[in-house]
């Protein structure tokens, strides 16, 4: 229990620290924060607990096969939420990858928007 306390715990640390690196590089840049850019952090903390959520699920089925088969008398591998553990790494890796990356190589959604609105204007006048 106590490891998926902190595995759930680790990946909130992540994403709030991505968020106040986002937070910083915005300043640092003279944008203003805005609700949508919180919006986007609090909608990824819900898909990644979600995701966590799945893959707790699938960790105490398992856990709770290989205890049954322990008292079976079978000692396959040692109970351990694998996969959420693993999950959970995986998710923080990404935030950290985040925080480390440079914002100008990020991509504003207002830059894609201007550049596929020039690509349409530049098809149409072909």
């Amino acid at each position: 229990m106590k490891m998926l306390l902190l595995d759930y715990f680790c990946v909130l640390l992540a994403v709030l620290a991505d968020l106040i690196s986002g937070v910083r590089k915005a300043k640092m840049r003279g944008e203003k924060c805005t609700s949508s850019g919180l919006r986007r952090t609090v909608d990824k903390i819900g898909r990644y607990y979600l995701a966590l959520f799945s893959m707790t699920i699938i960790d105490a089925l398992l856990i709770a096969s290989l205890h049954y088969l322990k008292s079976s008398g079978v000692n396959l591998i040692p109970l351990f939420p694998y996969l959420t553990s693993f999950g959970a790494l995986a998710l923080a890796l990404i935030e950290v990858k985040s925080i480390c990356e440079r914002s100008d190589e990020k991509g504003d959604l207002r830059t894609t928007v201007a550049q596929l609105l020039d690509l349409l204007t530049r098809l149409r006048l072909k």
